[in-house]
């Protein structure tokens, strides 16, 4: 029987080396919880990355450490806050809940609009009269 598309994925990866990038991704991965821990202390990211960098936890660049950041760690977070509130204002989320449609009441009339006002200081005039000029 064929392997499905994850096991093949898995071979794979298995066989190759991995890169660069992936070792430190992983690196931050592994820390994780603890760069969350210190974050939700407020600590500085340069704080935090000057930090694991001295201790030889991370071995790459603080805007490297700055993407990870904001990619795995911020933009989860506020992705979530959006996606909770997308899924429950979408009609598709409460399929057993039938919405109750109020019958239309009258409305009075709406007001006429107020004439405009002249605005108050100066106003330019093209065609100046000639008689307050003399």
């Amino acid at each position: 029987m064929a392997k499905n598309l994850s096991e093949r994925i898995a071979d794979r990866m298995r066989d190759k080396k991995a890169t660069v990038g992936a070792q430190n991704r992983g690196a931050f991965l592994a820390l994780k919880g603890e760069i969350i821990q210190a974050l939700d202390d407020r600590w500085p990211v340069k704080t935090i990355w000057e930090t694991l960098h001295d201790e030889g936890k991370v071995k790459f660049s603080y805007q490297a450490f700055r993407n990870y950041v904001n990619s795995l760690i911020l933009a989860p977070k506020q992705g979530a806050n959006q996606k909770i509130s997308a899924v429950a204002d979408h009609p598709m989320s409460q399929p057993n809940k039938i919405k109750q449609i109020a019958p239309a009441t009258p409305r009075a009339p709406a007001p006429p609009p107020a004439a405009p006002q002249a605005p108050a200081g100066f106003i330019f005039n093209a065609n100046p009269d000639k008689k307050a000029l003399i």
